[in-house]
């Protein structure tokens, strides 16, 4: 599964990365801004057929690893 949410967090990431892993920044390192952020959130719901992530407006959701904890814990 990692490896499926970390192909879509780089497919999306206007600062694309050689190889991605849990500590990997999102704003830092990939350079999303809330903008693209939301982006991320709507191609995950997408791939996984998840409801509606709130990715946009969480300050919890720093790293790759945070975004799959997030799907993880939405597909239960």
């Amino acid at each position: 599964m990692s490896t499926e949410v970390f192909a879509v967090i780089n497919a999306m990431a206007p600062q694309k990365a050689e190889q991605i892993g849990a500590d990997t920044r999102l704003r830092d390192e990939l350079l999303f801004d809330s903008l693209r952020l939301i982006e991320l959130s709507m191609a995950l719901e997408q791939h996984f057929g998840l409801p509606p992530l709130d990715m946009g407006e969480s300050v919890d959701v720093v790293t790759a690893g945070d975004v799959l904890t997030l799907v993880q814990r939405e597909l239960g």
